[in-house]
């Protein structure tokens, strides 16, 4: 049958009503709709069974399975009764749909949801909110269970926010109960984000209330005010230290328009504890670190600056117990622009470095200070780069650049009588040089172009050659007598001898492989080098590469007092500016390296996998002027992989000193479903005969250092991960480190972590408790931290 359709509601606001059969009646006078039930007003949609209209009073009943759609909510109920007039519903049993997005009207239940409610009764307010009692809704949109609901005794719903009274968490089982919530219910809300929580030394009880506040559709910004509450120890040395005071971390991001984004934070505190050093803490106790990231992309144009800039050395040490970040040496801060057209790149960039190297005592300030602004700086660089480029079965690639390095402050008195400054690892030379031994502000140029042929697939042979070299030159301000230039060049081969053999299914690969290197003897014109890896040491450059001077080992600069004797140590002004670009020896240098790569493969379905992989490299210097040939060091890797388990090891020897320099070895075991098993060791000696060292054209045994070699140190590891009840997950590890620890350090730490692994991945849960030990003696209270993260819980998300 044709639907039927009429018209009804207040004058200004009607509501088109649609139906399979339309039937009047007079007494009372009411219009009943069977079929189809379609009722439309102002973008609303009501969807029934069946319906009886009183057009008397305005009053729309609804039964036989209600569906209702309104802007982004979507419900349904067993009946609804709608009120034309006042423009408000009430209905029994209904489910809430809030859509992500505008539903389609011809399928309004597809769709990812941003909040499902369940309520016993609900009605829809004149001014458009949802009102439900006696709910429970959750954010998961999951097909199964979710993983976590709120149970409210009402819940008004407006466009962004549902705000909820009476309110329990279900989370794992229990109920707990909560405040009021106003829970957002789109991606970018203002309002309090979860409290964080923390505690351990140095820091004691730590926690932050992060507060989100919109700044348009393209910026937020996050305030964190809190506090440190300080641990029990009251020294100034690493280990024994503690911080207390306020807090404030400010971060804030932008995305203003497509390919630019960008952020700023600040982490500050006030540090009560600041009397503790000897020098104080800070710039009155305030202390901080900033970090900067931006990054614009305009067709082939890219301008980007990272970085990272703190108050003092220990800013980050004394916060953060265990980071990446608290080994580093030098923060560096990098802006940059550059333009790349085919092969072609060319740019400019600057970096800003801050030394992070903890001196006694340990509290330096890095923007004040005697050291402040001595480190030398990148300011600016320019550079060129062309990409290799095929011609036939060769290949041309090219770099050059021209760097200044200047300082911002001035160098030390004691750097400039003795050539060390307040930060060098090593031995300064205590007595006086007689000249300048700091750095100077120069200028530096470098062109290294190279060309590498490749055998072609023709040849049984995997074979690769190089040529090429390098020109630079230094200019030194106010210190021409040091200005330098050389030239040198570089040829190397690469030979590999690939063998496959099928065994059934599994097929075993060897490849034995030799490569040579040559670095000639340079030509050069006038200071000392700069950065020279054969440097003797002392006031003078003498090249002794079977002895180089270095000043590895840590030394007392008070007494000189070295493992082996002193060393007399390079002095700065012939030191690497930058601290990683060594220089090409002066004496030139021809070496090389034999290896075999072995390995065994089968195939899981169409996956390849490596069963077996054993490997072994010998490295030898087979000349370089004034040096005696050698073999450096030798080295085996092998890995082996055993149904869920994977074995590994390495071992490194020495054959000057004719001992192990390193090894390694590792377990692990691991199951379908993540469980795993795994321990492991690394042991190295420092100071062994050979060290590789980073630099455009170094190589790996032109120089043996003078340093006596220390024992091996290093550390083991072993841990478990296992399942627990309601998708809980543990994983517990214990690290050892050998040897002579201070009393204040811990020579043993467990690690403990619970964390919730959901299916529906809309709740997570990490409970973190570490405790060091030295000795088998707690040293202090064990850190811990809380984490319970649940989607859509802004004001209630990390405790």
């Amino acid at each position: 049958m044709a639907q039927s359709a009429l018209l009804a509601g207040p004058p200004g606001a009607p509501v088109e009503v649609e139906a399979d059969r339309v039937i009047y009646t007079w007494q009372p006078p009411v219009i009943r709709l069977e079929g189809h039930v379609v009722a439309r007003r102002a973008g609303g949609l009501l969807r029934a069974g069946s319906a009886t209209l009183d057009r008397t009073h305005g009053i729309l009943k609804l039964e036989g399975g209600v569906l209702g759609i309104q802007g982004r909510q979507v419900f349904l109920a067993d009946a609804a009764v709608v009120d034309l007039n006042s423009n408000s519903a009430e209905m029994t049993n209904a489910v809430l749909f809030l859509k992500a997005r505008p539903p389609n009207p011809d399928a309004p239940r597809a769709g990812p949801n941003s909040l499902i409610v369940h309520a016993k009764s609900g009605r829809q307010l004149e001014n458009g909110n949802y009102l439900a009692e006696k709910v429970t809704l959750t954010p998961c949109d999951c097909i199964g269970e979710p993983d976590y609901e709120l149970i409210a005794d009402t819940a008004e719903i407006d466009e962004d926010r549902a705000h909820l009274r009476g309110v329990d968490l279900r989370l794992l089982g229990a109920k707990l109960p909560l405040f009021p919530l106003s829970l957002p219910l789109t991606n970018r809300q203002s309002g309090l984000l979860g409290p964080q929580f923390g505690f351990g030394a140095p820091v004691g009880f730590a926690y932050a209330q992060p507060i989100f506040l919109t700044m348009g559709p393209s910026a937020d910004v996050t305030i964190a005010p809190g506090i440190f509450t300080g641990g029990h120890a009251h020294g100034q040395d690493p280990g024994d230290r503690s911080i207390k005071g306020p807090r404030l971390n400010l971060e804030g991001r932008y995305a203003p328009w497509t390919g630019t984004a960008g952020f700023l934070a600040l982490e500050t505190f006030y540090d009560l504890d600041q009397h503790d050093s000897s020098t104080g803490r800070g710039y009155g106790g305030v202390r901080g670190v900033a970090r900067l990231g931006h990054r614009t992309e305009s067709g082939a144009n890219t301008f980007a600056i990272q970085g990272i800039a703190a108050s003092d050395v220990m800013v980050l040490r004394d916060q953060s117990a265990v980071s990446i970040e608290n080994t580093y040496d030098l923060f560096t801060s990098d802006v940059g622009f550059w333009r790349a057209r085919g092969p072609v790149t060319v740019g400019a960039d600057a970096t800003l470095i801050q030394d992070m190297r903890v001196i006694a005592p340990p509290d330096r300030k890095l923007l004040s200070g005697e050291a402040a602004g001595a480190t030398m700086q990148r300011l600016p660089a320019l550079f060129t780069q062309v990409a290799p480029i095929p011609f036939g079965p060769a290949t041309f690639s090219l770099e050059a650049s021209g760097v200044q390095f200047a300082r911002f402050g001035h160098p030390t008195d004691v750097e400039v009588r003795t050539g060390f400054g307040p930060t060098d690892h090593g031995t300064p030379v205590l007595d006086p040089l007689g000249f300048d031994g700091s750095r100077p502000n120069a200028l530096r140029f470098d062109l290294s172009p190279r060309l590498t042929l490749s055998g072609g697939s023709r040849l049984p042979v995997d074979l690769r050659l190089m040529a090429g070299g390098r020109i630079d030159a230094w200019v030194m301000e106010g210190s021409s007598v040091n200005d330098r230039a050389r030239a040198y060049a570089l040829l190397g081969g690469r030979a590999a001898l690939p063998l496959e053999r099928q065994y059934g299914s599994a097929l075993h690969r060897i490849e034995p492989a030799v490569e040579i290197r040559a670095l000639s003897k340079q030509l050069a014109a006038g200071g000392p080098p700069i950065g020279d890896l054969t440097d003797g040491g002392g006031a003078s450059f003498s090249s002794a590469p079977d002895a180089a001077q270095q000043g590895l080992p840590p030394c007392n600069p008070a007494t000189a007092q070295c493992p082996g004797g002193a060393v007399a140590g390079v002095p700065a002004v012939r030191r690497p500016y930058d601290e990683i670009d060594f220089a090409a020896p002066v004496t030139g240098a021809v070496e090389a390296t034999a290896s075999v790569s072995q390995s065994l493969w089968t195939r899981v379905g169409r996956t390849p996998v490596r069963l077996l992989r054993f490997d072994l490299l010998q490295d030898a210097l087979f000349w370089a002027d004034g040096a005696k040939a050698r073999l450096g060091e030798g080295s085996a890797v092998a890995t082996v992989q055993l149904g869920p388990a994977a074995i590994s090891g390495a071992v490194r020897y020495d054959w000057a000193l004719h001992d192990v320099s390193a090894y390694s070895a590792g377990l692990v075991v691991r199951d379908a479903r993540g469980d795993d098993l795994h321990t492991s060791l690394n042991m190295l000696r420092g100071s062994s005969s050979e060290r590789l060292r980073a630099g455009i054209d170094e190589l790996f045994s032109a120089a043996r250092f003078a340093a006596t070699p220390t024992a091996l140190t290093g550390g083991a590891n072993a841990g478990v991960g296992l399942p627990l009840p309601h998708n809980l997950r543990l994983n517990y590890d214990v690290n050892y480190t050998p040897g002579d620890v201070p009393a204040t350090f811990a020579n043993w730490v467990h690690v403990a972590v619970v964390s919730l692994d959901t299916p529906c991945r809309c709740a997570g849960l990490r409970l973190t408790v570490s405790a060091p030990f030295h000795d088998g003696h707690l040293l202090r209270t064990p850190d811990f931290s809380l984490l319970i993260d649940l989607k859509s819980l802004g004001s209630f998300a990390t405790f």
